[in-house]
């Protein structure tokens, strides 16, 4: 649970800091992300997967 939360934690610091730096459908996908993680839990290996490659694409660094 605590990974979640660290996830969780990840997602919503990506998108309030840096969130003019992703176009308008990473945005979107990050809050589905996001909203995926408060109604589910956790993410699969595919979704962890893309949202990485889109912090690796944007150059974003997160904590």
């Amino acid at each position: 649970m605590a990974q979640n939360i660290e996830l969780m934690n990840k997602v919503n610091t990506v998108l309030l800091l840096h969130s003019e730096c992703f176009t308008h459908w990473e945005r979107d996908y990050l809050s589905n992300l996001n909203q995926t993680l408060i109604n589910h839990g956790q993410l699969s290996e595919k979704q962890l997967g893309l949202f990485e490659k889109i912090l690796a694409r944007r150059k974003v660094v997160s904590s």
